[in-house]
């Protein structure tokens, strides 16, 4: 064995003694703390149809699959997390030498409200801003413009939904 070797070996025995843990370990005991989260269907203010069933779909799987969080029932859950999607665009942004669209790019503005359901007090009110671009069919093809759309609104769906998570995991944790 070479002198590092032991050297390195010797750190980590030393600071695995020394009480340092990973950020994010459960304790000792095993034991982790639920928080239980009623997610309400996302309210659409926009003009863009099924935008609230994506978004809410996207919410709820990122809750459920979050180790901290359990999606419960509004009559059960502690916290309450409301979604208001009070905007989305679509535009163009690359045009071919014909001036034909060849990419196109989606925002959404998202508000949400985190609120204790015991107190109906607030825990955060802020908007969600996401985004994502998504290529045209060279072909003109209505089936795959729709297509490469639904695929692009899914990803928004899920950038919002995790964000929304992370932010929760970090107010509540």
């Amino acid at each position: 064995m070479t002198t590092w070797t032991i050297g390195v070996g010797l750190l980590c025995m030393l600071l695995a003694g020394c009480g340092y843990a990973l950020v994010g370990a459960s304790p000792a005991t095993g034991e982790k703390k639920t928080v239980t989260l009623a997610v309400p269907a996302v309210v659409n203010l926009t003009r863009e149809p099924d935008l609230e069933r994506h978004m809410t779909s996207a919410l709820r799987h990122a809750v459920a699959q979050a180790p901290t969080l359990e999606l419960g029932l509004e009559q059960r859950a502690t916290y309450t997390l409301q979604g208001i999607a009070s905007q989305f665009l679509a535009f163009a942004t690359s045009l071919d030498s014909s001036d034909r669209v060849v990419q196109f790019r989606i925002e959404s503005r998202t508000r949400i409200r985190l609120t204790d359901r015991h107190s109906d007090q607030p825990l955060f009110e802020q908007n969600i801003d996401t985004w994502t671009e998504y290529l045209v069919s060279p072909s003109g093809s209505v089936r795959e413009n729709a297509a490469a759309r639904t695929a692009a609104l899914a990803r928004v769906s899920r950038q919002f939904a995790e964000k929304c998570r992370a932010l929760v995991e970090i107010t509540l944790m």
